[in-house]
């Protein structure tokens, strides 16, 4: 796994940053807002509860790893 975390521009849209990883993941979770304002994920069939929850501690801690601050 690699260390490394591309956050896009922040000025890129959500169909930009959508458009620039297809092709690039085997397993997907997309975690947003609607334009309602509604927390809303999507993910790929092949991800359970256990490995979602996996996932976003992993993205985390490779965050605060990388010396972004979480306020």
């Amino acid at each position: 796994m690699s260390n490394v975390i591309n956050l896009m521009p922040t000025q890129a849209t959500a169909d930009e940053v959508l458009e620039d990883c297809k092709g690039d993941f085997q397993h997907v979770l997309v975690i947003g807002w609607t334009e309602q304002e509604q927390l809303t994920a999507k993910a790929t069939e092949t991800m359970d509860l256990k490995e979602t929850i996996y996932l976003l501690e992993v993205f985390k801690q490779a965050i605060i790893m990388a010396g972004h601050e979480v306020e």
